[in-house]
Parts: structure tokens; sequence; C-alpha cells
């Protein structure tokens, strides 16, 4: 995920909610909420929201590792 900077107390309270610990209830959910306020800022593109998406009923798969597998290194197969 790229590094996101708050510029306001709103973008603070959500990047508080995009980076909830893996496995609190609900984190997932939370997390997918914050990723799409995120990203109608124009500040994650949709492949990143799509991780979030995927992972929003799990608390405690990790959106990155999920972005990963989705898209190997591009010599991964060679």
């Amino acid at each position: 995920m790229p590094w996101i900077e708050p510029e306001n107390a709103d973008e603070e309270r959500q990047l508080k909610l995009l980076l909830l610990p893996l496995g609190a209830p609900g984190s997932g959910m939370h997390r997918y909420g914050a990723a799409m306020f995120f990203y109608q800022c124009g500040k994650l593109d949709a492949e990143q929201l799509e991780s979030y998406r995927i992972c929003c009923n799990l608390d405690f798969e990790d959106p990155d590792a999920v972005a990963l597998s989705r898209h190997p290194a591009d010599n991964a197969d060679k």
C-alpha cells in the first residue's frame, strides 16, 4: 500500500481505520470502508481497493499480501 499522508482530521481518522491491526473483530470491514474513502479521494487505486474488498470479511487477511498474490513480480514465472 502506498503511504497516505493525511491532509485533514477526517483523513487522519480514516487512516487509523485503514491501519487497524489484523485480526481485530470487524477490522476487515472498517479497513474496506476507509479504503473506499481514500479511493474516492483519489489516494488509492482500484486494484488496491479490490484487495481491501476481498479482505473485508476476513479480519485476519492482509490486503497487501492479497494485492501481491494477485499481481506477482514480472519475472516470477521465468
